[in-house]
This record gives structure tokens, C-alpha cells and sequence, in this order.
């Protein structure tokens, strides 16, 4: 389905939005390549360093990798809020 013709129900609740998102951003292969991508970039961009050993972690399946990875995109995106704030 493209365009914008289609309106999500307003009787969802965020959760199930939410759900419905990671649905159809996993059913689009060439999405989800356009995300890790640009999100790797934005990573590297940020934090070489850290971007490649949390890249390094995830592709070994390390338990860590979730709260790592969460982190740095925590940072990334305060750092990015900040940079709005103060242009």
C-alpha cells in the first residue's frame, strides 16, 4: 500500500501502533536495509569507535548487545536534540 490515503484507526493504543509499525517495517526488505544503514552511518558518525564494537557485539549475539545498543542510541539522539536546541 503507498501513499497517505490510509489513516491508522484512532481506537489503537500506542503499543498496538507501535506493533503494527514493526510489522510492516519487517515485511519491506529494502526498508529495513534503508534503516541499518542509515542508522549505522549515524552511529559511526557519532562514535566510531563505539558504533563498530556494538556492531561487533550484536553480530556475535553477545547478551549485552541490546543495553549497549540502547545506550548509544540514547546518547546519539540527546546529542542530536541538543545540536537542534542550541541551532
Amino acid at each position: 500500500m503507498t501513499g497517505t490515503s490510509r489513516k491508522i484507526p484512532s481506537c489503537l493504543s500506542e503499543a498496538q501502533v507501535l506493533r503494527l509499525f514493526k510489522c510492516a517495517v519487517k515485511d519491506d526488505d529494502a526498508l529495513v536495509e534503508a534503516i541499518i544503514e542509515k542508522l549505522y552511518r549515524m552511529m559511526k558518525d557519532f562514535d566510531a569507535k563505539r558504533g563498530d564494537d556494538i556492531v561487533e557485539l550484536i553480530v556475535d549475539r553477545d547478551t549485552t548487545a541490546g543495553s549497549k545498543f540502547r545506550a548509544l542510541l540514547d546518547d546519539l539522539w540527546a546529542s542530536r536534540s541538543a545540536s537542534a536546541l542550541a541551532a
